[in-house]
């Protein structure tokens, strides 16, 4: 988000304690998803929330039951996540994180490591039942690949990856989505490599955050 939308320090106990709850729900959706508990990712959301990654777009039971099946297909990726801040206006939130996707995975045969760098951004909203996540987005920044030995060679050629997606921000991850089966990756994904379009993003998210859309 633009220097300018970025919340001050919370002073009051109620948007302390807010705040707290807040950042204690983003951290265990990521944590209950790399650990399988789908009814709890489920509930951790609205049911009108909007869930938009690399290979998913819909709501957060759907969403569930395709991260259930990714895994029961063998694509067992990690989500560590670090909330950054959490700005809070009335019973509405924006909370932005950064991120990584894990995923350890093999080229030609040579174990490897991929990593996928990208900043989490979450709507919530306050319920009768506390707060709830009303939506899910990545901006990307880039991707990394390593082989688990360092003394290895990866037989990995970058024209493939070049051409599973235009978009520069998230071509690995793209590319490994092809090589197990999956769809190829839109790309009209929120990207580091395409400015104006996460300047407008913030600017949607912060008239949302205010009442005025």
């Amino acid at each position: 988000m633009p220097e300018s939308g970025f919340p001050p320090p919370a002073r009051d106990l109620q948007t302390i304690a807010d705040k707290l709850e807040i950042t204690e729900l983003v951290q265990l959706e990521r944590l209950w998803r790399d650990s399988g508990e789908w009814d709890l990712v489920a509930e951790a959301y609205t049911e009108d929330a909007v869930i938009r990654t690399t290979w998913f777009e819909g709501n957060a039971r759907q969403f569930a039951l395709g991260s259930k099946d990714m895994a029961a297909r063998g694509r067992h990726s990690k989500h560590p996540i670090q909330p950054l801040y959490v700005h809070i206006v009335g019973d509405r939130a924006l909370i932005e994180s950064r991120g990584q996707i894990q995923f350890r995975t093999a080229v030609g045969g040579v174990g490897a490591d991929l990593t996928q760098y990208v900043r989490f951004v979450s709507r919530a909203v306050r319920t009768a039942d506390g707060w709830r996540l009303a939506s899910f987005e990545g901006i990307y920044e880039r991707g990394t690949i390593a082989p688990i030995d360092p003394s290895a060679v990866l037989p990995l050629d970058w024209a493939d990856v070049e051409a599973s997606s235009p978009r520069a921000s998230y071509q690995l991850w793209a590319w490994s989505h092809l090589q197990r089966g999956y769809p190829p990756t839109p790309a009209d994904l929120l990207g580091d490599d395409e400015p104006d379009q996460v300047r407008a993003f913030h600017e949607g998210e912060r008239r949302w955050l205010h009442g005025d859309s």
